[in-house]
């Protein structure tokens, strides 16, 4: 086990890594989640979250739509521009915009009173997909209301319109809450906490993860080691191993940090969906377990990983739509975003949170998503396996030279 113990030493004489890259970053993960406001009190309070309307309509059917929408919430105001709508969601100034087209109003008569197809509103959904999906079946009701107006063909005004169907919906019931402990979702800071993490964990694997493929894929390292009795699929496993212990110390601290600082807000939520969001990360760790694999095989340089895996983790966070809804961005990146693994593990998270009963049935969406991730995870693996197998048949390829300072 000697190549396995000069693994771990080579991962513990880096404790800046560790404090950085793990702690640190968790830490701010926290801090996020712990941001995200949450009613825990257990008594029925009526969701008011922040919400932005751009109407470029104007329309007195417009009009009435965005009043009903701004009752039910606190409406802040931001600025009819791309930027301004990204910045609002980045920033938590918004957790759900709504943009009413030109037209609208007109168009939306028109198709009632000829049984057409009556135009849409478009929304964004930011990280709090409870006050999200809460003010899009709002708004859906609305637009339901007011369609079976427009067909009745008993009214044909858009402000007769929007009168009555705001009349009806503004008609509530009285609620009494009944919760089944197996039924709690799990909480929104939580979730949030779970969606942030990836960014340490990513770095985190990956930094110190390649510091040790790089050491031992350095020319000389590499020379030494054929010379020892010990054999190379032997040397690896274990090299591999070590690499294993710095995923799972990763995934660990994280995990016990999460139950540990948000277990108050966690009671009643089942054990069960509490397990499979931890394995959702657990399955994500061969993300960067694979991409440290790859880098080892082409560089050696401290500043190199550092400087990648940042980015790396960077550009994963963001494509995956785990800080920014990829509601928001354009299609192109939407399309792009289908091509991430962080994609996949945020559909997995969600998936269990909205998940009431625990079954394969149920569970078959959350399988897909882990399936995908290890799919991705393979992908990178076997081209890591042939840039070391190019790297074995050159003497000089990617060793000693390749790094610019000691770091075993």
């Amino acid at each position: 086990m000697q190549a396995f113990k000069a693994a771990l030493r080579i991962y513990f004489k880096h404790p800046v890594y560790i404090a950085i890259y793990i702690i640190t970053l968790s830490m701010m993960a926290v801090f996020i989640g712990k941001s995200v406001t949450t009613d825990t009190a257990g008594a029925f309070t009526v969701e008011r979250p922040q919400v932005a309307i751009i109407d470029r309509d104007g329309s007195a059917l417009s009009k009435g739509l965005t009043s009903f929408v701004a009752g039910h919430g606190i409406r802040v105001k931001v600025a009819d521009d791309k930027v301004a709508l990204q910045d609002a969601m980045a920033q938590g100034d918004a957790t759900w915009i709504m943009v009413i087209p030109d037209g609208f109003g007109q168009d939306f008569l028109a198709a009632t009173s000829s049984g057409g197809t009556t135009p849409a509103v478009k929304t964004i959904m930011g990280q709090n997909m409870t006050a999200g999906t809460y003010l899009e079946q709002l708004t859906n009701a609305w637009l339901k209301t007011a369609r079976t107006y427009g067909k009745s063909g008993v009214v044909t005004d858009q402000s007769e319109l929007a009168r009555l169907t705001s009349a009806d919906m503004a008609k509530s019931a009285r609620v009494t809450t009944v919760q089944l402990k197996s039924a709690v979702p799990p909480s929104q800071q939580y979730l949030t906490f779970l969606l942030f993490s990836i960014f340490s964990i990513t770095l985190s694997i990956i930094v110190s993860g390649g510091l040790i493929m790089a050491t031992f894929n350095r020319t000389e390292v590499r020379k030494r080691d054929l010379a020892s009795p010990v054999s190379s699929v032997l040397r690896n496993l274990q090299i591999a191993g070590a690499t294993l212990v710095v995923a799972l110390v990763a995934w660990a601290w994280v995990s016990v940090l999460g139950l540990v600082v948000f277990g108050g807000v966690l009671t009643g939520v089942s054990t069960s969906v509490i397990a499979l969001l931890l394995v959702s990360l657990l399955v994500y760790c061969s993300i960067p377990l694979a991409i440290c694999f790859f880098l080892g095989q082409i560089t050696g340089n401290e500043l190199v990983l550092n400087a990648v895996g940042n980015i790396i983790g960077l550009t994963l966070s963001f494509l995956g739509g785990l800080w920014i809804p990829v509601s928001l961005m354009n299609s192109t990146m939407q399309t792009v975003s289908h091509f991430v693994p962080t994609t996949y593990y945020g559909d997995a998270i969600m998936r269990l949170a909205d998940m009431k009963t625990v079954s394969l049935n149920t569970l078959a969406p959350v399988f897909q998503n882990w399936a995908v991730i290890l799919l991705f995870s393979m992908a990178i693996f076997v081209v890591a396996l042939a840039i070391g197998r190019l790297r074995m048949q050159s003497a000089t390829a990617g060793g000693q030279a390749a790094a610019s300072r000691s770091v075993a």
